[in-house]
């Protein structure tokens, strides 16, 4: 028996979910708003659990402990969302590409470059430190004023204003 594109939108339309397969895994407890989620995601509380993934070309090297401090990250970022983020952890600048979940390469910024099409920056401590909040750009914001936000972060190991 073949199931037509009609039948599948009953279903669809029904809120049936089919019985096969892992599908319960990701479904959170009866409850929880979406805003509930949200909020939980955007404090780091939740996490896909999906990896992050190195681009061809990219030219990074990365631990798998850095990939799983990364996917934790990428969630956070996606849940205050953003696209494309550049990601200064262990010293490096990451460009990464949040829907995709994919590192892109280093977000090196030599002396007249202009990094376009960041849409956040978030510095990630050790293992051990909480993570930060994503800073989103203003929208509207000149490219240029990327390095001030990035010039702005502490370094590693200053301390930050609470």
């Amino acid at each position: 028996m073949e199931t037509g594109a009609a039948d599948l939108l009953r279903v669809l339309g029904s809120g049936v979910r089919p019985t096969s397969g892992d599908v319960g895994a990701g479904v959170p407890a009866a409850g929880a708003s979406f805003a509930d989620l949200l909020d939980q995601a955007r404090a780091g509380q939740l996490e896909t659990g999906l990896p992050v993934s190195i681009a061809d070309g990219a030219g990074v090297s990365l631990t798998g402990e850095q990939l799983g401090r990364l996917a934790g990250a990428v969630d956070r970022a996606h849940a205050e969302g953003a696209t494309r983020i550049v990601v200064l952890m262990d010293g490096l600048s990451l460009d990464v590409d949040v829907l995709g979940r994919s590192v892109l390469g280093t977000a090196d910024l030599p002396d007249g470059k202009v990094l376009t099409g960041i849409d956040g920056v978030m510095r990630l401590g050790d293992a051990g430190t909480p993570t930060p909040s994503v800073l989103p750009l203003p929208s509207g914001l000149p490219q240029a004023s990327v390095l001030k936000l990035l010039e702005g972060l502490p370094s590693a190991g200053e301390p930050t204003a609470a």
